[in-house]
């Protein structure tokens, strides 16, 4: 058996060096969580790739110093960019025939998926909670609401049209009515949506939803640019849940644009490790991406944390809603949804959803 072959095809990062910290193994896992290649790094000092102080060169030292294993359960790699990975490290000696530790291994596990995994379960639960108060709330609401409305449109038909109080009627009317809406958004997160899934041209689903804001975006003095993979295949998704999460994307991609700019819908067949495929119950399925990115201010490091988190908003006006909303219907399409920014240079929302067979 190949041994070299069977370390190279796990699905975890395994680096091994010499007693010199020099690099003699690097396999196809390690190149895509570090983002180098092996061909460059084999034969490199590893204090010349990473901080001297990082995890992963201060254990492998340890573990050449002392011949014994060492573990991290949490920790982290920096990128080339400098995006930081949160990582699991087990390092192990290797002897020579003599019993003198002449190399050592270690395992680097990326934790990025559990992460968001684990977020997605408390965020699930969140919302969960947020649907049971609603549920809730609905009923002793609306009642009142509904008596509200009608006590208000007999007062302003008493008034007649001509009555200087007739506008405090409409706003009243205005007000009844948004908070109606709120309470239709916050069912939206309890309500057992039944998704009914076709296969659906993607392009045409973006272009409805450009068409739909693109009077909003002229007014901003914001350009729709596309950027269409003209091989994508069709995707498997439910067009009106889909066309609400991409018609609040957009919209807040615009709204992110207070001095005009550009606004890119792009497509591709998705090559992201995390989701290019994913396990749907029966077998694994291709994944598409489809990202708005724009030209905004981006979202501060503060609060890119918690943006699908019902009733977190960076708005001044807003529930803080729509995310959350959006992150429901892409889980419910067996899909995922992640969010990039960098403040003051805009912002990348990706979905990701399957492709039809």
């Amino acid at each position: 058996m190949n041994f070299q072959a069977v370390l190279a095809g796990l699905p975890d990062a395994v680096i091994a060096v010499d007693e010199a910290l020099r690099v003699v193994f690097w396999n196809a896992a390690a190149e895509e969580l570090t983002e180098r290649s092996a061909r460059r790094m084999e034969g490199r000092m590893l204090k010349e790739v990473f901080a001297p102080d990082a995890s992963l060169v201060r254990r492998l030292s340890e573990t050449l110093a002392m011949g014994l294993s060492r573990s991290e359960t949490e920790t982290s790699v920096e990128r080339p960019d400098h995006r930081v990975i949160p990582v699991s490290i087990v390092t192990a000696p290797l002897f020579d025939r003599a019993g003198r530790v002449e190399a050592a291994v270690a395992v680097v596990r990326d934790l990025s998926r559990i992460r968001q995994l684990e977020a997605e379960v408390r965020r699930g639960e969140t919302l969960a909670a947020a649907g049971r108060m609603a549920v809730g709330l609905a009923h002793e609401i609306r009642n009142p609401l509904g008596a509200i409305r009608g006590a208000v449109q007999l007062l302003g038909r008493e008034l007649g049209a001509a009555s200087p109080l007739q506008e405090y009627t409409t706003v009243l009317l205005t007000e009844v009515d948004r908070v109606n809406r709120i309470i239709e958004m916050l069912l939206d997160l309890a309500r057992p949506v039944t998704i009914r899934p076709v296969p659906l041209n993607l392009h045409q689903l973006l272009e409805r939803v450009a068409l739909l804001t693109e009077q909003s975006a002229r007014e901003r003095r914001v350009t729709i640019v596309r950027r269409y993979d003209p091989s994508l295949p069709p995707i498997l998704g439910d067009e009106d849940r889909l066309v609400q999460v991409f018609h609040n994307l957009v919209r807040n991609a615009i709204e992110a644009m207070g001095d005009g700019g550009q606004l890119t819908l792009a497509t591709r067949v998705s090559m992201n490790p995390l989701f290019g495929k994913v396990d749907m119950g029966a077998g694994q399925r291709s994944m598409v991406e489809v990202q708005v990115l724009d030209e905004g201010s981006g979202i501060p490091a503060a609060a890119r944390g918690r943006i699908f988190d019902p009733f977190f908003t960076t708005k001044e006006r807003g529930l803080g809603l729509g995310l959350a909303i959006c992150h429901q219907v892409m889980e419910q399409h067996h899909g995922a949804i992640q969010i990039d920014s960098i403040e003051g240079h805009g912002t990348t929302v990706t979905c990701f959803l399957p492709i039809a067979r």
